[in-house]
């Protein structure tokens, strides 16, 4: 039984160090307190799997080399994290990025109305590309925007918020505050 946890990263495990909005150096990165533990800890039962939009390479601010780099050293930040998928465009391909290994370019998938599925988020087509790379019989998404969401909602996964997955391992956190999730839902990942 395949178990796979998909992590956004940009203020979901990771924020930069330079305090900007966004990541345009691959080295201005940092982890988010508590995000090191929970992959570590969702590392012994799920496969844990990056998924973000990179879409500062379709907008000019970096290169799709800068952008690899800066996933490879999101890898060395969190050691337990299987591998990335990233977008860089609009939807139509995203890359694999794994350690050690060539970045692996896919074609955004055909989904089940035989229309492509963008790859950009809110779009799932990651999450397909993924499932038909390990299989998949169980998993979460964790994220902090309404596209996180989305994407999740739309591979049929169950989702949780960032500041839920975070409160769980942040050390002084007494109280979870989640309005929009079901209750649930809720518990089961808090038991997980």
């Amino acid at each position: 039984m395949t178990k796979i946890f998909f992590f956004d990263l940009d203020g979901t495990l990771r924020q930069p160090k330079s305090g900007k909005t966004f990541i345009n150096e691959p080295d201005d990165q940092k982890p988010i307190a508590g995000a090191s533990e929970a992959i570590a800890h969702y590392s012994d039962s799920f496969i844990c799997i990056g998924i973000t939009n990179q879409g500062g390479v379709a907008a000019g601010h970096k290169s799709i080399e800068s952008a690899i780099e800066e996933q490879r050293i999101t890898l060395k930040l969190f050691p337990k994290l299987s591998e990335i998928f990233f977008c860089p465009n609009w939807g139509e391909s995203c890359y694999q990025i794994s350690r050690g290994n060539v970045p692996l370019s896919f074609e955004a998938p055909i989904g089940g109305d035989s229309l492509k599925v963008s790859c950009r988020k809110p779009g799932h087509g990651m999450l397909l590309i993924t499932s038909q790379t390990f299989g998949l019989d169980k998993a979460w998404m964790v994220g902090d925007r309404p596209e996180d969401e989305k994407c999740a909602t739309a591979a049929g996964i169950n989702f949780i918020a960032a500041s839920v997955m975070l409160a769980k391992f942040t050390p002084g956190i007494s109280e979870i505050a989640c309005t929009h999730t079901d209750p649930a839902v809720l518990l089961e990942f808090l038991a997980l």
